[in-house]
């Protein structure tokens, strides 16, 4: 019975020394098996200083990697001080909790209950102990046990202690997975700190504090050509020419931008309206023939006349232009239409109340037709009187 308990002691403290094996471990959903050899001392009440030889055989399922259950069968060779004999039976179910089951070595304690039988008597018992695998690969491993057993028989409490260590195998199961070190991942870079890291953005070096778009590129609100950060303009129809600033151009300097400019090329100094066309009223006033007088059923042209003075009162000037068919010398309808002119100026001042010193009259005299001269109707269109806003009086 000595060489039994010095196997076992020899068996746990080498579990204790052995070197780790690479990964291994107790698994969960596993079918277990455990031969066992030890020995076994009885309480002396049930006979005389009694040990044996030990062996067993336990069949268990691991539930989890720390909790499984096992299923016990063990028998022993008896023998007393005065040489009598006896068998022994031994059935159980255990509880085996496992510590650190991830590791090679795996302490564990168990629990349990069933019954033994000696020489024909059968008593329930209860049992406690604990153990230690030592996994000799994946599914094989060394294993040393000790349990207290507790007999309840009708008189007393019998106490008997049994000491195993054999092997333990394990089918199937699952294996933990292995965590695998991640990368450290570098956060994406955003060079030139637009809010587009570099890996999306397709406008690099960005100038700082440029509004951008999800591609990392200037924004252009309104479509003209100049990013927002250089446009001085916002907001400029669409399709209108700009400089490079962002703003409308104004080609001819007449302080209208070219796309609303209805009369482009207007000469520079040139007074014009809002849609860039110089300020200028023509009177529909028929002169008869030779004739610089005003007839009475043109009171409405002289009205539209005073009109467009009054609605350009901030201008300097207000030039009065007379003109001719191309009946006659030059030299005469020179004069004759600077008559004209001066009848209209003087109605207007006569008959309307104009500022006379704002109102200048000049003859033009057959050089600016509007019309052909070739027709009755072309020749009463060049009769005419035209008012025009201007800063500078012409020579």
């Amino acid at each position: 019975m000595k060489n039994a308990k010095a196997l076992v002691t020899a068996l746990v403290l080498s579990l204790c020394a052995m070197p780790a094996i690479s990964h291994a471990e107790v698994k969960a959903g596993t079918m277990t098996l455990s031969p066992m050899i030890g020995g076994i001392t009885m309480e002396g009440d049930q006979l005389d200083d009694t040990e044996g030889f030990a062996y067993s055989l336990g069949l268990g399922y691991n539930f989890t990697q720390a909790f499984g259950l096992e299923a016990v069968i063990a028998g022993a060779d008896l023998d007393d001080d005065n040489g009598g004999n006896a068998d022994f039976w031994n059935y159980r179910l255990d509880a085996l909790y496992h510590f650190m089951p991830d590791s090679n070595l795996v302490p564990y304690l168990a629990a349990g209950a069933g019954g033994y039988t000696l020489d024909g008597d059968d008593e329930f018992m209860t049992n406690y102990g604990a153990g230690l695998l030592y996994f000799l690969g994946q599914n094989i491993a060394l294993r040393a046990d000790v349990r207290h057993m507790m007999g309840f028989n009708e008189s007393n409490l019998e106490h008997n202690l049994i000491y195993t260590a054999g092997l333990k195998f394990q089918f199937a199961g699952k294996e933990q997975p292995v965590a695998k070190e991640q990368p450290i991942e570098q956060a994406p870079m955003d060079s030139d700190g637009d809010g587009v890291t570099d890996d999306l953005d397709q406008c690099p070096d960005t100038p700082k504090g440029a509004p951008v778009d999800a591609k990392g590129c200037p924004l252009d609100s309104d479509g003209d050509g100049v990013y927002d950060y250089l446009d001085q303009c916002p907001d400029t129809p669409k399709g209108a020419p700009v400089d490079d600033k962002g703003c409308p151009l104004d080609s001819d300097g007449d302080g209208v931008y070219d796309y609303l400019d209805q009369c482009p090329g207007t000469p520079k100094g040139t007074l014009v309206d809002d849609k860039g066309c110089e300020l200028k009223l023509t009177l529909h006033i028929n002169f008869d023939f030779d004739q610089a007088v005003i007839k009475p059923e043109f009171k409405a042209e002289l009205d539209k006349a005073a009109d467009f003075v009054r609605a350009h009162n901030n201008v300097p000037f207000i030039l009065l232009t007379g003109h001719t068919d191309s009946k006659g010398k030059d030299a005469y309808n020179m004069k004759l239409s600077q008559k004209r002119a001066e009848a209209v100026r003087q109605a207007l001042i006569n008959d309307y109340g104009m500022d006379a010193t704002r109102l200048k009259a000049k003859g033009m005299g057959e050089t600016q037709p509007v019309a052909s001269n070739d027709t009755e109707e072309g020749r009463y269109q060049n009769r005419r009187v035209e008012l025009t806003c201007c800063a500078v009086l012409p020579e």
